[in-house]
This record gives structure tokens, C-alpha cells and sequence, in this order.
């Protein structure tokens, strides 16, 4: 199965040049020119800031430039496609996110990728899912929001989303399973809209990244009930986890950004990449620089398997769910 060959891959990565791979290492010949940093949206967003905050370090390391290159269009297909198109030689790059390696290939019919066409390298960010309710709303946990869309029936409450076949929507099916599905999905043009739409009542709860909510949540605008990650993030210390709310399965995802390159990059180029990203993540400066943007770095066992665990439990989950809600962008 493809969902059980990717960590299988990063092994296996460049096996058949991996003796040209060590050798070109051992001789010092890679990096011997620019790389690019493909990014699928366009500048200023959070994928954009994550590539722009890697990037002045990341060619500090490797001692040639790491040119970040926005390529947006058709969610996030022509920058992946592109980056394949450059060849596995570790010059072309792609910083992607959650559900573009999980999501994409089933809910386009010419994504023109599978997960499997690219080898993972190292997470760099994670900026929590949180689930949000309006500032007066009665529920206090995750548990009578639930309960109460059981209550209600079928389309008796609303939920809200960032748009339809994101991971804020397809993590919100997973939540609205827990209900039987009672909850009646709202898409928004983002996550801006969204947060309107909560503070005026339209909808009983949304998921939303940090970035979107931390000043709303800060100023009581909007109440947090949960966070989608499977342990607290320090970024919020006192929010509860859904899991520690008893809602487990399938939505303990933190939207993360991270590194991935052409399946056949070779694997010692692949290793020299994810050493040089986690070496810079722990720092703590750069640590404090995404924690000023909203984000977090990995702390701990930032390797290419350990990116490549967190993909297979992605492909374990979010392909179902968009198959489940019907979704198709094609």
C-alpha cells in the first residue's frame, strides 16, 4: 500500500545512486549551486513566512543561496508538479503543508502528484488547529458542543470551515463524526471570514489555525475549547487537547510546514537537508523568531522518518474523509 511505503522510502531513497550520492557528499560537490525553495501560495502567507524564515539560515548552512520561489495556483498543484519537474537532485524543493501531499491527489482528478512521488525531509513549524466558539457561547468543552449537536439533529447546528477540502474542513468532519454527523458544514473564503462569521453568531464552531485566531482568543472575542494535536502545544499551555476530551481518532493534526523533494532525491542528500533543518529548528532563536509568528518548531526527533510517520497517519485518515464528504475540486 502506498500509505505503508513511505517511511520504506526513506530508506530506500536513492538506493540505486546512493553510492554516486556519497561520493558527490564525500567530494564536497553538493550543494554546488542555488537551491530553490518552491513555495504553492503566494508571499505573505503562512506557508511563504515559514520558507522566509528558513531560508536566510538554511543557505547559511549549506553555503550556497536558497532562492524561496512562490508558485500559486490550482491549491498548490503547479508548485508541487514543478518542483518534480526539476529533477531529484536536491535543487528543487517544495516547503508544503498538512493535506497537500494527503488531500490534493483525491479531491483533484489531475493533482498531477501522489504522496509517494515525493521523499520528506523535515518539518520546520507546527501552528495548532484550534476548535473555536463565539465569546458567548455556553459551551465550555468539547464535550457539550457535542453533546448538543446530537440534541439538535440533523442540520440543527452549523458548523464552520476555511474552505471546502482544506484541512480545517475535512478535520471538522472528523469532529462532527463524534455528533453522528449532525453538524451542518459552512464554507468560508478563509480564515478571516470565518472568524467573522463566529463572532456574529452565524456558525457554533470552526477550526482555525493560530495564526487566524491568537489576537481574537487573547482579547475574549473568541473562546478555544480544543486543540487538534495530540499533547499541548506551548502555545497554549491551558487548552485541552480533544483527545484528553475523549474525542480521539483521526483529529489530533497540527498544521505543519515542512520540506519535501523528488522521491529519488538521493537518500545522502536527502540526510545532509533534514540534519541541517533540525539543526537550525532547535535553535533558539529561530525557536523564538516562529513563536513570534504563531508557530512552534518541532522539539524533538525532527528526522526525515519521523516527518514520514506523521504523512502516513495523514494518508491513514484524510483521504477517507474527503472521499466520505463526496469532495471534489475538478
Amino acid at each position: 500500500m502506498r500509505t505503508l511505503s513511505l517511511i520504506g522510502r526513506i530508506v530506500m531513497t536513492g538506493a540505486l545512486s546512493l553510492g554516486l550520492g556519497a561520493a558527490a557528499l564525500a567530494q564536497g560537490s553538493y550543494p554546488s549551486k542555488p537551491i530553490r525553495l518552491v513555495v504553492p501560495y503566494p508571499a505573505g502567507g503562512a506557508t511563504d513566512v515559514a520558507a522566509r524564515t528558513l531560508q536566510p539560515r538554511l543557505q547559511e548552512e549549506l553555503g550556497q543561496p536558497v532562492i524561496v520561489e512562490n508558485r500559486p495556483g490550482a491549491g498548490g498543484n503547479i508548485a508541487m508538479t514543478n518542483v518534480l519537474q526539476g529533477g531529484p537532485d536536491g535543487y528543487s524543493l517544495a516547503m508544503t503543508l498538512t493535506g497537500m501531499l494527503s488531500i490534493n491527489p483525491v479531491i483533484y482528478s489531475k493533482a498531477g502528484f501522489q504522496a509517494t512521488d515525493f521523499v520528506p525531509i523535515s518539518r520546520v513549524s507546527l501552528a495548532p488547529l484550534l476548535l473555536v466558539v463565539p465569546e458567548k457561547s455556553p459551551y465550555k468543552n468539547v464535550k457539550e458542543l457535542l453533546e448538543a449537536g446530537k440534541k439538535a439533529g440533523k442540520g440543527g447546528m452549523a458548523y464552520g470551515s476555511a474552505g471546502a477540502g482544506g484541512l480545517s474542513h475535512l478535520a471538522s468532519e472528523s469532529v462532527n463524526s463524534h455528533a453522528n454527523g449532525n453538524f451542518t458544514h459552512v464554507p468560508y473564503k478563509g480564515g478571516a471570514p470565518l472568524v467573522q462569521a463566529l463572532m456574529a453568531n452565524e456558525v457554533a464552531w470552526g477550526l482555525l489555525g493560530t495564526g487566524d485566531v491568537r489576537s481574537f482568543i487573547q482579547s475574549g472575542k473568541l473562546k478555544a475549547i480544543g486543540q487538534l494535536r495530540q499533547g499541548r502545544s506551548e502555545l497554549w499551555p491551558a487548552i485541552p487537547t480533544l483527545t484528553e476530551q475523549g474525542v480521539p481518532g483521526g483529529v489530533d493534526f497540527d498544521v505543519w510546514f515542512g520540506v519535501v523533494a523528488p522521491a529519488k532525491t538521493p537518500a545522502p542528500v536527502v540526510k545532509l537537508l533534514g540534519e541541517k533543518i533540525a539543526k537550525i529548528t532547535a535553535e533558539p532563536a529561530f525557536r523564538q523568531r516562529l513563536l513570534d509568528l504563531g508557530g512552534v518548531a518541532p522539539a524533538s526527533g525532527n528526522t526525515p522518518e519521523a516527518f514520514a510517520q506523521v504523512l502516513q497517519r495523514e494518508l491513514a485518515v484524510l483521504p477517507k474523509a474527503a472521499q466520505d464528504v463526496g469532495l471534489k475540486l475538478d
